[in-house]
């Protein structure tokens, strides 16, 4: 505000404006203040990118829990049916383990019938006295007695 007073003995011009003044004070708080602002924010920015760092980390681990517990869903799908294959081949092994030993007894069922029957025709021709009947090897004792060597 400036104040003119016209008088015959003096002019006294009197300003009354706010005047900033700048000291080398001043201006070290103010340097002061506007690094540590910057500081601040600095340490907001990471703080803020850790926070978003460790949100991506928790979403990719939801992620891969639910691809494990999948995979664990699968696996043990897989072993059941694994252990239905290895049941039906048991069962199977079992069945053509029992058809083996059926079809041995039905073998060794009729070579005794035709060891029999050679037996009793061998008799009947001895008694006719036509027929010389020659010695011939019991296979079936041979087999009992050294099974390792069919060939």
């Amino acid at each position: 505000m400036t104040i003119f007073m016209n008088t015959t003995q003096s002019t006294i011009i009197a300003t009354s404006s706010p005047a900033i003044t700048v000291t080398l004070e001043s201006v070290g708080v103010f340097t002061g203040t506007l690094v540590s602002i910057c500081v601040l924010g600095t340490l907001a920015i990471k703080l803020v990118n850790n926070l978003n760092n460790i949100s991506t980390s928790i979403t990719q681990i939801k992620e891969d829990l639910k691809e494990h517990a999948n995979n664990a869903e699968k696996i043990r799908e897989l072993n059941h049916k694994l252990d239905l294959h290895i049941q039906d081949y048991i069962n199977r092994k079992d069945t053509i383990t029992l058809l083996i030993a059926q079809v041995t007894q039905t073998v060794e069922h009729r070579t005794n019938r035709l060891y029999t029957s050679m037996k009793d025709i061998e008799n009947f021709l001895q008694i006719q006295g036509t027929f010389k009947i020659r010695e011939f090897q019991d296979l079936r004792k041979m087999e009992e007695e050294d099974p390792f060597n069919k060939l």
